[in-house]
């Protein structure tokens, strides 16, 4: 398994540990990509859906002390009414056919609202060339979740140009720090290996602090792709609001195991909140499993966040004798749930044509 955890870029080679320990080059390639906008708006949302909105979750959290504009996270085919001509949308779709996040392209189009697309093919590559939307496409031949490294380092782009942030130069920084990172976690002693063992059996509730929580989620939605199991997140200080009375009794208490990214670094008034929270649940009894992240910045402790819980995933999936490319599950949801959210939803409606733009990456 370790040496499979190694392996290096090769088109030959498509497996799980590949596209994990390739993470740190496609977001290297990804801000070398330059991408021209010229907009006018007033805030900024991102659709998408899965492993193709993590990426907006972690540069949400990561500038929102920084941006000039307000950022949200559209999940849902929906969009909300105060969406307008002045909402600077992102539909990132890595496949291009994923139902709710074209439901959400055509209502985007329908409302005015300038779009940029992040994609590597599929439906939603097809209709934006023919609007001549700005379309940054992304290598195909991923899992969307493995698609990371691209989607956050065009975000990054993106986001810098148009909000006045600094992700880009972060990243750059961090980029021989993040090396160093994956070649510890590649081996089969590395903590990654010890947090997988200690989980094996258990069900992982995962918590941070509120700042870097994308880091959670991005736990969570990985155990539960790669290693097959079932697992949560929740966030520091709303877990000492509600979450905390759960842990205090209860018959299931056993069967989970709290799992606390503990930012080493950050301020102390957050450090000591996730110190009363862990105090709490040791209190009740509960092993409480730290995994120390360090980092300068909110984006610089999430990417290492993100890339241990990566690794993580993948042991457990070793652990569980699981195949941690197989998502049979989520397609076979994906053909049924297109019986209900249909791209051709909005198909009868006009979508007006802009003036075509050579603006595909």
């Amino acid at each position: 398994m370790a040496d499979n955890a190694k392996c290096r870029s090769d088109p030959e080679h498509s497996s799980m540990s590949h596209e994990i320990y390739n993470f740190v080059e496609d977001l290297r390639d990804a801000i070398k990509v330059p991408i021209d906008i010229n907009i006018s708006f007033n805030r900024i949302m991102i659709c998408g859906m899965g492993g193709s909105a993590i990426g907006g979750d972690i540069i949400k959290d990561c500038v929102i002390k920084d941006s000039r504009h307000p950022i949200t996270v559209q999940r849902f085919p929906e969009l909300p009414k105060w969406v307008n001509e002045s909402t600077f949308i992102i539909i990132s779709s890595y496949s291009g056919n994923t139902s709710e996040t074209l439901s959400m392209y055509r209502q985007a189009v329908e409302k005015n609202c300038p779009i940029v697309i992040m994609t590597s093919g599929g439906e939603l590559e097809r209709l934006g060339r023919e609007r001549g939307d700005t379309i940054v496409m992304m290598k195909p031949g991923f899992q969307p979740r493995s698609a990371l490294g691209l989607s956050l380092g065009y975000l990054a782009v993106i986001i810098d140009a148009t909000c006045g942030t600094n992700c880009v130069q972060d990243i750059r920084r961090m980029l021989p720090d993040m090396y160093r990172l994956r070649d510890k976690l590649s081996s089969d002693k590395s903590e990654a290996w010890k947090v997988a063992d200690d989980i094996k059996g258990r069900i992982p509730i995962i918590y941070s602090t509120a700042g870097i929580y994308a880091s959670a989620m991005r736990w969570k939605s990985q155990i539960n792709e790669n290693s097959k199991m079932m697992a949560f997140a929740g966030s520091v200080p709303e877990f000492n609001h509600n979450e905390i009375a759960g842990w205090s009794e209860g018959e299931l208490r056993s069967r989970c195991i709290p799992i606390f990214l503990y930012e080493s670094s950050a301020h102390k008034a957050i450090r000591r909140m996730a110190d009363a929270s862990m105090t709490a649940l040791k209190k009740y009894g509960q092993d409480v499993k730290v995994v120390r992240i360090r980092g300068k910045t909110p984006l610089q402790r999430t990417l290492r966040a993100v890339m241990i819980g990566d690794y993580v995933s993948l042991y457990l999936a070793h652990l569980q004798g699981v195949d941690p490319m197989d998502i049979k599950s989520i397609n076979e949801f994906k053909t049924r749930l297109d019986l209900v959210i249909s791209p051709m939803k909005y198909a009868g409606r006009s979508m007006k044509r802009k003036r075509p733009r050579d603006k595909h990456l």
